[in-house]
């Protein structure tokens, strides 16, 4: 159960136990019908009607300046009860927002979850989630009824599954899907958090999707185990070494060998659009657009194995030191894969390819949903 009283603050385990029962004898506190909102930074022209749940089509507020709020009230399933049901509200928030790799948020409380809705109502409920709708860096707020329905489907889908796996499995997905939920908020705020909770999200499920002897041991061990048998002192150097990787969970390469196995880059191109696409036409059809941008398939193995492990590193040097990816461009106009990166110490110059924002989001939402389907 829940807190008596969630005093404008998130426990996100309360939302997974509010959006999935985990005990079959468990009775609601407050039972009858509930209600909770999602706020989505687009409009949702038609109500969606889901097996477990109903989603209103939803209000448009608009605030000062090219800001826009667009609010749907959510009829929650049976089980979740009056009693702080906004908690479905947050846990649906974070699965659509991983389902469309969009940001979308719910109350912190459930005050006015209760009640029929005034003006007054939807003005305070607009403050929760501000959305641009035009200038530099707004959102596009009006979707097709195709596309309203490609995102239901995606939605349905994944509710589906994460309602029908077993509660361990459950709770990892809900963990991740949070982080990427996360880092969909706060993208604006803080780049590098950003990229960190999208690093982390993917870590988070590998952990438990690669075990640690999957990765492969050093090409030499063999030969310095023989040595190690005609050298007494290189033997203690083999054994400090044996204890040391002993200790090693080798996260980095378990990231690495996670989104080989389960976001291949022979996929990658299915995973986004090219951020211009209508220009990327254009350009393809008077030639070829890889002479403008570098994709997947122009790299080798390695050099993809290397881009990736990079982003775990850029996430760890955020982490230990402060340190901000890289990157000098959030959101690329012209690069639907990757950024180029040049750094000079005083004698060198390097050159390196970077993991876009978008297409390690893309990997996050994809290496996890491709893993949960096969439980």
């Amino acid at each position: 159960m829940s807190r008596a009283v969630t005093a404008d603050h998130v426990l996100f385990d309360e939302c997974i136990r509010a959006f999935r029962l985990d005990d079959e004898n468990w009775a609601p506190f407050d039972k009858g019908p509930s209600y909770s909102f999602l706020f989505t930074p687009f409009e949702l022209s038609i109500p969606w009607q889901f097996k477990e749940y109903h989603v209103a089509s939803s209000v448009q507020v608009r605030l000062a300046g090219s800001n826009s709020a667009f609010i749907s009230k959510v009829c929650n399933p049976e089980h979740v009860g009056g009693h702080n049901s906004h908690l479905f509200g947050i846990a649906l928030s974070a699965i659509a927002s991983f389902s469309w790799l969009k940001p979308c948020k719910s109350t912190r409380d459930g005050y006015l979850c209760r009640r029929e809705l005034t003006d007054l109502d939807y003005s305070k409920l607009a403050l929760n989630h501000p959305v641009l709708v035009a200038g530099p860096g707004a959102n596009h707020s009006r979707v097709s009824e195709d596309k309203l329905y490609d995102l239901y489907k995606e939605l349905e889908q994944l509710t589906s599954k994460l309602l029908s796996v077993d509660i361990k499995t459950y709770r990892i997905a809900m963990q991740s899907i949070r982080l990427v939920h996360l880092s969909l908020l706060v993208k604006r705020d803080d780049f590098g958090l950003a990229y960190l909770l999208a690093v982390s999200a993917i870590e988070a499920v590998a952990q438990h999707a690669i075990k640690r002897n999957k990765v492969k041991k050093h090409p030499k061990e063999a030969e310095w185990k023989l040595r190690a048998k005609e050298d007494s002192m290189f033997e203690e150097l083999f054994k400090s070494y044996l204890e040391s990787r002993g200790n090693n969970q080798y996260l980095r390469e378990r990231f690495v060998i996670f989104i080989e196995k389960f976001a291949p880059v022979e996929e990658w191109t299915n995973y986004i659009e090219h951020p211009m696409s209508d220009q990327a036409d254009t350009i393809k059809a008077y030639g070829d657009p890889h002479r403008f941008e570098k994709y997947p398939e122009d790299l080798s193995s390695k050099e993809i194995n290397s881009i990736i492990s990079d982003a775990y590193a850029h996430r760890s040097c955020f982490i230990h030191r402060g340190e901000q990816p890289p990157h000098t461009d959030p959101s690329p106009s012209f690069h639907r894969f990757f950024q180029d990166y040049r750094s000079y110490d005083g004698n060198e110059i390097t050159d390196k390819l970077l993991l876009n924002y978008e297409l390690l989001i893309s990997l996050a939402k994809h290496s996890i949903t491709n893993w949960l389907n096969t439980k």
